[in-house]
C-alpha cells in the first residue's frame, strides 16, 4: 500500500508542474519571454547602412534623350567615269587606289579620227564663209541693178535668197566644227571632283562606245553612313538633327555628323527604314564600308529634375520614392512626367532640389526605417 501512495502522490505532482508550465507560458511569463522582449526592440531600432552608390541627390540637371544607331560607312560623292566619245583607249594614267584632283586627265582616247574630223569641219566652215562672202556680194550688186531697172526684181530677190541660205549654212558650218572641237577635248577623261580611284573598269587599247565605263570614283573624305532603324526610333528623328559618330580604326575619335535623309518606305522583310547621317567633318582616312556607331540627340530639357528609374516605387497609393531625412527613411509621392536617356531617367514632380532618395532596388525599405550613408572606401 505504501508504495501505490508513492505513485499516486508523484503523478500529482507531475501533473501540478505542467499546469504551471502552461499556466505560465499562455500569459507570457515563461523563462524565454523576457528574453525576446529586447532581442526585438534591437532589431526595431537597428540602422541600416547606405553606401553613395545607392542613393542619388537631386539636383537641376539638363536632359537629353537620345536614339542609338549601327551601320556601315559610303561616300556621299561617287561615280562612273564614262567615256563621251566612242573610239580606243591610247592610255589610261590612273589604278585603284591612286588619289586625283578635279581636273586631272585620267586617260585619252586616241585622237587620229577626231582631229580629222575637226580639219573637215574647219575646212567646211571657210568655204562656207566664202561662198557666203560670193552671195552677199552678189545679193548687193542684183539689189542696185534692180534700182536701176537694169535686172529683174525677181534676180534680186533670187539673189538674197541664196545670200541668206549661204549665210545660214556658215552658222551650221560653225555648230559642226564646235562639236568636232568638243570631241576632240572629250578625247582627255578628266576628275570631275577630288577622290580616290575605287575600280579600273577599261584598259588601255580597249574599244568603247559612248558612255563607255572606265573607272569608279569615289570621295572617300566626305561620307554618310546608312542606318536600319525601327519606326519607333525614325518616328522621333527630323533631317537636320545632329549626332555623334564613332568609327572603326579611328579609336574613341569622335565625329560630328547631322541626318540629311530619311527613307520614306521601309525594308521589305526587315520592316526598317534607312536613315542616313552624314559625316560633316572631313578626314582623309575615311572609307567606304566602315562599321559605326552613333547617337542622335531627338530631344533636351534643361533645369529639370529627375531621378534614376531604379528609384521609382509603387504601391496601392501610387508612385513614390524613398527619400532620406534627418537618418529615416520617408515616402514621397511622385508623378512620372516621361522617361530620357532610353528609360534610365525619369523626370518627375513632386521633388525639391537636394533631396536624398534611395536609388538602389533595395527590396524590403519601407518608411520610417532607420538609415546610415556610409564612406566605402
Amino acid at each position: 500500500m505504501k508504495t501505490s501512495a508513492k505513485i499516486t502522490l508523484a503523478i500529482a505532482g507531475a501533473a501540478i508542474v505542467l499546469g504551471g508550465g502552461a499556466f505560465a507560458w499562455k500569459n507570457g511569463k515563461g523563462p524565454n519571454s523576457a528574453g525576446n522582449g529586447p532581442a526585438v526592440s534591437k532589431a526595431a531600432d537597428r540602422v541600416l547602412e547606405l553606401i553613395p552608390a545607392e542613393v542619388h541627390t537631386i539636383k537641376p540637371r539638363g536632359l537629353v534623350d537620345v536614339v542609338r544607331f549601327t551601320g556601315t560607312t559610303q561616300p556621299i560623292d561617287q561615280t562612273i567615269v564614262k567615256g563621251r566619245v566612242a573610239g580606243r583607249l591610247a592610255e589610261v594614267l590612273v589604278r585603284e587606289g591612286d588619289r586625283v584632283t578635279e581636273g586631272q586627265v585620267l586617260a585619252r582616247f586616241e585622237t587620229t579620227e577626231l582631229q580629222a574630223k575637226m580639219n573637215e569641219r574647219q575646212s567646211a566652215l571657210e568655204a562656207a564663209r566664202a561662198d557666203a562672202r560670193w552671195t552677199a556680194r552678189d545679193r548687193s550688186d542684183k539689189e542696185t541693178l534692180a534700182n536701176r531697172n537694169i535686172v529683174s526684181q525677181s534676180a534680186a530677190d533670187q539673189a538674197r535668197a541664196t545670200a541668206e541660205n549661204r549665210a545660214s549654212m556658215v552658222a551650221v558650218a560653225e555648230a559642226q566644227l564646235d562639236v568636232a572641237r568638243k570631241n576632240l577635248a572629250d578625247a582627255e577623261v578628266k576628275a570631275p571632283f577630288d577622290g580616290v580611284v575605287g575600280e579600273r573598269i577599261a584598259n588601255q587599247g580597249e574599244s568603247l562606245p559612248i558612255d563607255g565605263k572606265i573607272l569608279a570614283l569615289l570621295d572617300t573624305s566626305h561620307v554618310e553612313i546608312t542606318a536600319q532603324m525601327p519606326a519607333a526610333d525614325v518616328i522621333r528623328m527630323k533631317v537636320g538633327q545632329t549626332a555623334q559618330v564613332t568609327l572603326e580604326g579611328f579609336g574613341d575619335r569622335v565625329f560630328n555628323g547631322k541626318i540629311t535623309r530619311i527613307s520614306p518606305t521601309t525594308q521589305a522583310g526587315s520592316r526598317s527604314i534607312p536613315v542616313y547621317v552624314e559625316i560633316t567633318d572631313r578626314h582623309e582616312a575615311l572609307r567606304g564600308g566602315l562599321f559605326g556607331t552613333g547617337t542622335v540627340t531627338v530631344q533636351e530639357k534643361g533645369h529639370a529634375l529627375a531621378v534614376p528609374a531604379s528609384a521609382m516605387r509603387k504601391d496601392d497609393q501610387g508612385d513614390y520614392v524613398l527619400i532620406v531625412e534627418d537618418g529615416t527613411l520617408v515616402r514621397k509621392p511622385v508623378g512620372a512626367v516621361r522617361t530620357w536617356s532610353r528609360g534610365e531617367l525619369v523626370e518627375v514632380k513632386g521633388l525639391e532640389s537636394g533631396m536624398t532618395v534611395v536609388s538602389a532596388p533595395l527590396p524590403g525599405l519601407h518608411a520610417g526605417q532607420k538609415v546610415k550613408i556610409v564612406e566605402t572606401r
